[in-house]
């Protein structure tokens, strides 16, 4: 099992050479990786792991079909808005429905928020993420492959995905 929050499995320089290897877009290794990695950091959880979550859920940095956002809204992980029911038009399957971020940096810290709201464990940062108090404590999940059938629902094997992708990013 692998855990979500803990130092880095190895360096930033590894994975950045490690996601060029793979075909990851160059905004993607040149911006989003260092600033998700920095967040992580930030907030006590292993980076290569979070970024590897951003791969699975932005098809490293292309946001193919069947995307329904796209680098424009600065979202590293498919983070939802905070209530869709305000506005009855916007269906989980629709752009409206993603949170859109001002910069990457604000992106990558409500990813890691986020993350943080599933294993339950509180920051005295400000709050970004739109949907903490609606995580917070509901999971416990310590682990990345806790996270199947929760962050992306069904999502079953999902966890274990977001792992081969950090396994790949090693480089092991």
């Amino acid at each position: 099992m692998t855990l979500i929050m803990g130092a880095p499995s190895t360096d930033l320089p590894t994975v950045l050479r490690n996601l060029v290897a793979q075909g990851a877009d160059p905004l993607f290794v040149g911006t989003i990786a260092p600033e998700l990695w920095a967040a992580s950091e930030d907030y006590g959880l292993d980076p290569v792991y979070v970024v590897a979550q951003s791969v699975q859920e932005t098809g490293w940095g292309k946001w193919p079909a069947p995307a329904v956002i796209d680098a424009r809204w600065r979202n590293t992980c498919g983070l939802k808005v905070r209530d869709q029911t305000l506005h009855p038009e916007v269906a989980a399957s629709k752009p409206l429905a993603h949170q859109q971020f001002p910069s990457w940096r604000l992106g990558a810290i409500a990813h890691v928020q986020h993350l943080r709201a599933y294993v339950g464990v509180k920051f005295s940062a400000p709050v970004i993420d739109p949907r903490w108090d609606w995580v917070f404590g509901k999971h416990a999940a310590r682990h990345w492959e806790d996270l199947s059938g929760k962050w992306a629902v069904p999502g079953e094997g999902y966890g274990q995905k977001v792992v081969a992708i950090g396994t790949k990013l090693i480089g092991a």
